[in-house]
């Protein structure tokens, strides 16, 4: 399985956006800064998706996410390798790994985490033109944004597909 971990803005910063000529487009701030990070797994073959939502990463964090993800995801192989990037709360010598073994992607390789895609199109999906209020509002639409993730195993396949150079 491949690991990562992304930050959902409540407040995105401004992006280009088309509109018609004359018009301006209004962008709210509510002048608090918004955000949640998720920490999720998917195994681009079958499209399965594990995710948490927490409010930082840290290596604290990280062991809740192991802790829970060995006992929510079921393992059926002997080896079950989990694929991670070079963060240094993945690194710490702390760290408990249970059933899984790390396998560290080479430095400042981000192209090569196949999740990477799915963060993608999951912010689109779900946070293109989204303002959050509250802190509240974006727990829910993240939690809405992963179950959705969670329901879509064939397109997790399509967008997670690793391609066969590698």
């Amino acid at each position: 399985m491949f690991l990562d971990e992304s930050g959902i803005e409540g407040d995105p910063r401004p992006r280009r956006r088309f509109a018609t000529k004359g018009d301006k487009i209004r962008q709210p701030y509510s002048g608090a800064h918004i955000r949640m990070n998720v920490t999720g797994m998917v195994l681009p073959r079958t499209g399965e998706f594990y995710a948490l939502e927490f409010s930082h990463s840290d290596t604290e964090i990280f062991q809740i996410f192991l802790d829970h993800a060995n006992q929510d995801v079921c393992f059926e192989r002997p080896r079950n390798l989990l694929i991670v990037d070079n963060a240094s709360w993945h690194k710490s010598k702390s760290l408990d790994w249970g059933g899984f073994e790390p396998v560290f992607l080479p430095p400042y390789s981000p192209d090569l985490n196949p999740i990477e895609r799915l963060w993608l199109v999951m912010k689109a999906e779900w946070f293109s033109g989204f303002y959050a209020k509250t802190k509240d509002q974006l727990i829910d639409r993240l939690t809405d944004a992963l179950r959705w993730a969670h329901r879509q195993e064939n397109e997790n396949t399509k967008t997670c597909a690793i391609p066969t150079e590698l």
